[in-house]
């Protein structure tokens, strides 16, 4: 029978997700023959080729893309029975120890063509077997001649690596080497493993080394049964580690070949440990003979379920390991469960530190810098446990929020099943009554929080004012612009109907402004929709307090009160601002009044309407004397200035901008003490 051996390779399946498998494979093979040699010096060199065709002289290797591996070794070599193997797919040569004879194959799936130059002892005499292997053309053989050399073994060269292959492949050697040492950790951790260095132009790295580095030596294994199959779990601790994620891996004859995060299995790891020794993540193989006797023909996945399945094709998960009725049956998630309790037992210090550690961090968080999610940490304290360890506020801030959302989501569907509850269905009515009392009280503390949140952002805009009024530039003396201060209090350029009520803080003014029906920023009289005017003049905040109501008729208004706000720039004495106010006054008086739509109402303006005047700015001496010549009174605290208008009826304030703060800070210290517990 003739095959077409380039339609096998096509038919084989590589992902691109795994570049490094043909590698592995080569790197196995060597190790397998070093095995077959008996020798106790085994060696395994692996040479990285770069691809330096595109790249200039003094470019950072590291930084290049990969094309070829070159993997030597001391082993038994291509001896007869070796190449006989090779020359026949899917050779059973090496059954027992999990080779499945197509390994080579994927050197063609992710390379143009292998090359192979051997020596090996024939009992008599050393002779060397060089070779070619592609699916281009026949294999150039040339064997049987007398070598030189006086030890066996062979080097493989994966050459010329395919585009989709070269573009996932690690370029770092550092990362290459971490990856072929989780590969073949099970080897590593038994001591069953030789010698093996990766290098390339620039550096050179032991596996072994690199292992004993990583790993420190603390290394346990451990035994487990199901249903009468035998498992090995080698535990590790890995301190040098990329990322923080905890890896259980599956292996098939001491290979590694898929894992699985635990983070789904035990919330505490979710984050790297720490011991003495520094932090670290874990690191589980899994070995035993089912999976042995189960591995794909290309080794990158099991037969076996992942799942338990119900007849109609859900998935469900095992309560206990009793549960499994027949050894057809285990799961890779039966024997994930069955290895979690030693797992845990490996890593209990460390994850009672850590989450010791995790829990003091957020509870003084919360009760210190975000007093909102007091509820969350009473109501749901198992939150902790899904959250992430975080030192940066930002991102624990960040974490509470995400789980704050959970728990709302909660929440709202328990009040869901409140509603539908009928008072005819309930059975027993204290236990109902205590179920009521129970979520009621989740509700209230809920409410707490979004108000401590609230009283929280006071807060922070009462400092981020304060600190606008200091110095912008010590050396130069400069304070903040007009601006800067206005867009605290309120959005330039918008009016209440852009604005959510939440988002401006009119407040630190004074808590009435707050309550308005219509507010203009720092746009044109002539753009007001309750006045009709022709005036350009552009008043920094003008406010329509909630008086200004129609009845149901639209023929009547009764506006009570009309405040405008002008700020100056801190720092600053700006003696005209008092003629500036009353002259928007003027202005709006001498305008008509517009409903709701639009409509003007031809009777109705603003003569009889109060106005209030506030004018922010610091007060020089100088600034003082002008208010008094014009008749301003200070106020009973000494600190501002104010006038009453007659001709207007208009109260004009001329107020500090400290005084402004310290006044809002006086009226909210009694918040801001309930809510931290200290005075702000």
């Amino acid at each position: 029978m003739k095959i077409n051996f380039k339609a096998i390779v096509e038919q084989h399946d590589l992902s691109p997700s795994t570049p490094l498998l043909p590698l592995f494979e080569a790197i196995v093979n060597s190790i397998q023959s070093i095995e077959e040699s008996g020798i106790n010096d085994g060696r395994i060199d692996i040479k990285v080729v770069r691809d330096l065709s595109l790249f200039p002289s003094g470019t950072n290797l590291w930084e290049t893309d990969i094309d070829s591996f070159e993997i030597t070794d001391n082993g038994v070599g291509f001896n007869d029975k070796n190449y006989d193997s090779f020359d026949i797919y899917g050779s059973e040569y090496k059954s027992e120890k999990g080779c499945k004879g197509v390994g080579r194959i994927t050197w063609l799936k992710a390379f143009s063509n292998v090359t192979v130059e051997s020596t090996y002892f024939d009992g008599e005499e050393y002779r060397d077997r060089n070779f070619t292997f592609s699916t281009i053309k026949e294999r150039d053989l040339t064997h049987g001649g007398l070598s030189n050399n006086t030890r066996t073994g062979a080097c493989v060269a994966l050459n010329g690596y395919i585009g989709k292959y070269k573009a996932k492949c690690p370029k770092r050697l550092d990362t290459l080497a971490r990856d072929i040492m989780n590969h073949c950790f099970a080897y590593l951790a038994l001591d069953t493993c030789p010698i093996i260095n990766i290098s390339d132009e620039d550096d050179s790295i032991c596996i072994n080394t690199l292992f004993i580095e990583n790993i420190k030596g603390e290394i346990e294994i451990r035994t487990f049964e199901i249903k009468g199959y035998n498992f090995s779990i080698i535990n590790a601790k890995n301190y040098a580690a990329s990322n923080d994620k905890h890896i259980l891996h599956f292996c098939a004859h001491k290979r590694e070949v898929n894992g699985t995060n635990l983070i789904s299995y035990i919330k505490a790891l979710n984050g790297k440990l720490h011991n003495d020794d520094g932090e670290f993540v874990y690191t589980g193989y899994i070995t035993g003979d089912l999976l042995d006797e189960n591995i794909n023909s290309v080794r990158t996945d099991f037969t076996i379920q992942k799942e338990n399945v119900d007849a109609d094709g859900e998935e469900h998960e095992q309560v206990a390991m009793d549960d499994v009725k027949k050894d057809d049956d285990i799961t890779t998630k039966d024997i994930i469960k069955a290895a979690l309790p030693i797992i845990e037992k490996y890593l209990s210090d460390e994850i009672s530190n850590y989450s010791i550690k995790k829990k003091e961090r957020v509870e003084k968080y919360v009760q210190t810098r975000n007093p909102r999610y007091r509820s969350l940490l009473k109501h749901d304290p198992d939150c902790i446990n899904r959250m992430r360890y975080q030192q940066d506020d930002d991102k624990l801030e960040l974490e509470l929020f995400k789980q704050e959302q959970i728990y709302r989501l909660k929440i709202k569907r328990e009040q869901a099943d409140f509603v539908r509850d009928e008072v005819d269905s309930i059975l027993d009515f204290e236990d109902y009554t205590r179920r009521c009392s129970e979520f009621l009280e989740k509700l209230s503390d809920l409410g707490k929080d979004d108000l401590a949140q609230y009283i929280m952002h006071r807060k922070v805009m009462l400092d981020v004012l304060s600190s606008n009024l200091r110095y912008k530039d010590e050396d130069k003396r400069r304070y903040a612009l007009e601006k800067e201060i206005h867009n605290i209090i309120f959005p330039m350029k918008a009016t209440s109907d852009d604005i959510d009520y939440s988002k401006h803080n009119l407040w630190i003014i004074d808590e009435r402004l707050s309550y308005h029906y219509y507010l203009a920023s720092d746009k044109p009289i002539s753009s007001y929709d309750v006045v009709e005017s022709d005036c350009d003049k552009e008043p920094d905040i003008a406010i329509f307090e909630p008086a200004f109501a129609l009845t149901g008729d639209g023929h009547n208004t009764d506006i009570h009160n009309i405040t405008i706000v002008e700020f100056k720039r801190p720092g600053r004495t700006d003696k005209d601002c008092v003629d500036q106010v009353i002259n928007y006054v003027k202005k709006i008086r001498d305008g008509k009044c517009k409903d709701k739509s639009g409509q003007t109402l031809a009777e109705m303006t603003f003569k009889d309407v109060r106005f209030n005047c506030y004018i922010l700015c610091d007060i020089a001496g100088d600034m003082a004397d002008f208010l008094e010549g014009r008749t301003f009174k200070k106020t009973p605290d000494g600190k501002s200035y104010y006038l009453y208008h007659d001709s207007y009826n208009a109260y004009v304030e001329v107020i500090p901008y400290k005084k402004m703060v310290d006044d809002s800070m006086k009226r909210n210290k009694i918040l801001f003490d309930k809510l931290f517990g200290q005075t702000p």
